[in-house]
């Protein structure tokens, strides 16, 4: 049991050092795009002809749960300091 414990601390302790910056660049990314994605299902539910599409009326049903937290990360307060990177 001992050495599996060990095992595991070492697998995440080398995926902390080599992958967590990458792993967490790749997690705001892709929080940009879906957040691109619901503007412009916002648009489309607003009647504001940004992307008119069929496909964007097809994806509304299954995206219309996550406007309401979209929303909310949208209209949060945000400070200046967040937007700074974190390597100065």
């Amino acid at each position: 049991m001992k050495w599996n414990e060990f095992k595991k601390a070492v697998k995440d302790f080398l995926f902390g050092l080599f992958f967590f910056d990458l792993y967490w660049e790749t997690r705001r990314e892709a929080a940009k795009m879906k957040d691109l994605i619901n503007l412009l299902i916002l648009g489309e539910m607003l009647g504001l002809p940004l992307i008119s599409t069929p496909i964007m009326l097809k994806l509304l049903p299954y995206l219309l749960p996550e406007i309401e937290g979209w929303k909310f990360r949208q209209l949060r307060e945000r400070d200046v300091t967040e937007e700074v990177p974190e390597t100065i």
